[in-house]
Formats: C-alpha cells, sequence, structure tokens
C-alpha cells in the first residue's frame, strides 16, 4: 500500500544519503564526485528509461544532437530492473513504473537530484505477474499517484491508483473500455487519461476521490462460527474494489488516426499529444487533439500530426511537452537504435527535429521533464 510507500519517502531518507556517500559500484559520478548527489538540476533536465540496460539516464536541457547522458540512475542499490514509465511530484521527486513482463513489479521512488546508485525513498509492489506502464501523480494532490497495469492482480487491464491510505481505487471490469492500457496522464480537473494500445482508443475518466483514512475507534471483530468437524474450513474468495465504470469520454475510430497509442502528456493548455506507434500498414507518428473534449464516443481527427524524417520514427513510445510548447520523443527502434528526438511548438506535418540523438546502447521506452 502507498502507506508503506509514504513512510518511506521519510524512513529511508537517511539511508538513501548514506548509500549514497557510500556506494562503490556507481553508474555516473555525480558533481563534486559524492555518487547519489546530484548538482540542482535545471527545469527541463530530460530523463530517460534505459529498460534493457536497467538505468535512467539524464540530459541537460536543450540538448545538441551529439549529447550523451551526463548523470544516471542504476546499480544493485536502485532495485531498478526494469524502468518503464516515469513522473515527478512538485518536489521533483521522481517516481519509476519498474518490472518485467514475468517477474517482480513496483512503483519507485527517488529523492529530488537523486543519480547514481542510490537507494529508492520507497517502493510500492505491484500485484504478482502485473506488466506497469505508465505513471503519473496527480496534480495538487501531495503523493496521489495512477499507474497503468496489464495483467496481474485480479484483472487483466487495469488502472492502479494510490494515495496516502494506500491502494485507494482501482479502475478495472468489462464496462471501463480499458484494453493494454499504456500511457496515462492527469489534467488539473483531475480527469484521467488512458493510450489503449489494444483497442486504439484514448478514454478519459473522472478521477475517484482519494479513500479517507479510517478515524475513531475500531469496532469490535466478531468471533468466527465454528466449522463442524469434518468439514473443511471455507476459502474466501476475493473481493478487491473496483470501479467498472464506463469512461466519460471515449476518443476512437478512423477520424483519429489512432493505431498503437502508447505514451501520453498534457500541455499547459490541456491539449493532448499521443505518441502512436503505427502498424505494418499505418506509419507512426505524434498525434495532438485540442482541448475541450467533450463527453461521450468522439471521432475527432487530431488538429496536428507529426510524422519525422531525418531520421523516421520506428516505434515511439513516450512524448512530453514542456512549458514553451516544445515536443520530446522517446523513439524505442529497434535495439541498440532507440533516440530522443525533439520538435519546435507547434510542429505539423512531416517535419525533421531539431534534435535527433542516438541513445546509449539498449532499449528505450519512457521519458520525463524535470520540474
Amino acid at each position: 500500500m502507498l502507506r508503506r510507500l509514504t513512510l518511506g519517502l521519510a524512513l529511508l531518507a537517511a539511508a538513501a544519503s548514506v548509500a549514497a556517500c557510500s556506494s562503490s559500484d556507481s553508474t555516473t559520478p555525480s558533481s563534486g564526485g559524492v555518487p547519489g548527489i546530484g548538482p540542482n538540476f535545471p527545469t527541463n533536465t530530460i530523463y530517460v528509461t534505459n529498460t534493457t540496460q536497467r538505468l535512467i539516464e539524464l540530459y541537460l536541457p536543450s540538448p545538441g544532437p551529439s549529447a550523451t547522458p551526463q548523470y544516471s540512475i542504476g546499480g544493485s542499490n536502485t532495485t531498478i530492473s526494469g524502468p518503464q514509465y516515469l513522473a515527478f511530484n512538485d518536489k521533483k521527486q521522481l517516481f519509476v513504473t519498474d518490472g518485467t513482463p514475468n517477474g517482480n513489479s513496483s512503483i519507485l521512488a527517488f529523492q529530488t537530484y537523486a543519480t547514481s546508485n542510490v537507494l529508492p525513498l520507497g517502493s510500492q509492489p505491484l500485484p504478482p505477474g502485473t506488466h506497469p506502464h505508465g505513471i503519473a501523480i496527480v496534480p495538487a494532490s501531495g503523493e496521489q499517484i495512477v499507474a497503468a497495469t496489464v495483467a496481474g492482480g485480479f484483472y487483466t487491464n487495469e488502472v492502479l491508483i494510490y494515495s496516502s491510505v494506500g491502494l485507494s481505487d482501482l479502475i478495472a471490469g468489462s464496462n471501463t473500455g480499458l484494453n493494454v492500457p499504456a500511457g496515462v496522464a492527469v489534467d488539473t480537473n483531475k480527469n484521467l487519461y488512458v493510450a489503449n494500445s489494444g483497442a486504439a482508443s484514448i478514454t478519459v475518466y473522472p478521477l475517484p476521490s482519494p479513500t479517507p483514512a479510517p478515524t475513531g475507534s475500531p469496532t469490535a471483530t466478531p468471533a468466527p462460527t465454528p466449522t463442524p468437524s469434518g468439514s473443511p474450513a471455507p476459502t474466501p474468495t476475493p473481493t478487491p474494489y473496483a470501479n467498472n465504470v464506463a469512461p466519460a469520454t471515449t476518443i476512437a475510430g478512423g477520424s483519429t488516426q489512432l493505431t498503437s497509442p502508447q505514451g501520453i502528456a498534457l500541455d499547459s493548455a490541456g491539449n493532448l499529444y499521443v505518441a502512436d506507434s503505427g502498424s505494418s500498414t499505418v506509419a507512426p507518428k505524434i498525434l495532438v487533439f485540442n482541448a475541450p473534449f467533450g463527453a461521450g464516443a468522439l471521432n475527432v481527427a487530431p488538429s496536428r500530426t507529426i510524422v519525422s524524417q531525418n531520421p523516421a520514427f520506428v516505434n515511439p513510445t513516450d512524448v512530453k511537452v514542456d512549458s514553451a510548447g516544445n515536443i520530446y520523443v522517446v523513439d524505442a527502434g529497434a535495439v541498440p537504435n532507440s533516440k530522443l528526438l525533439v520538435f519546435p511548438a507547434n510542429a505539423s506535418g512531416t517535419v525533421t527535429p531539431t534534435t535527433a540523438i542516438t541513445l546509449p546502447a539498449g532499449s528505450a521506452t519512457g521519458l520525463a521533464l524535470s520540474p
């Protein structure tokens, strides 16, 4: 439960600092030669997950085409096993969905400016067998976290919502329209956007309010009814709480040009950016849908599409937008040719990126811009 994660932010802070100073197998040196403590990274420092290398790599703002990671987060202390997507809270603390399709998965939290082989501030285990994808921090909520997962738990597709009391809500079930959820985003009105890579759709839900922490005196639990001798004890049936709700809005249909949406982002005006990896017959692209969005089924055309040239998109998996409107895209490509591409604000049509960086060997998945 996130209560464990929230407590971990305080309880592990000192340990993280100690590990930062004593670790002997750091991945990238930090300023002053102290592993685990980076400089005060400026706004729009670029964090990219290298999933196969089990690293989070940091690029300074406005990188040139030959830029290389200046710092990284990785090593045995971090417990990173397969980083996927990233999000920051308003304290510049970093949250990461981490795991492999058939292994143990979790949400990891790292202190502001963490680098190198540093202990996480906290870890929230996810249900066994879960493959985590997108993650978002709800604005002005403290540490309310939304994470999209595939398989694991009680449902095939689910969006987990954690608050200060733990797993406060779960969106799952046949009415939700979730189908291999990938990227997630939350707007300032606390509407939740989910990219469904298996259904070529974006579904939007009003975010449930966090479950309040229990107060008052505990109620006595009645003694269990004895089981008759010789009869097996009854096996309890798991009944996890879930919101099997239909989305308030669904963006889907031929006009949308959605094929296989992956990472998504919202800009300061609430416009939606979608990294769509395409198909064997449809070119990958970035799709932009302008706010405001209506309710119900929306088969609407994007206001803009971005198709990259020199280099061309291969498999864009995440997108972010800075305060100036510049658009950042991670293209997982074909290993080892993942790229970080930057496009100018209002880019539209077939565009050559202003910056194209070939990432270090490995497969990139997600990115985030530091606040």
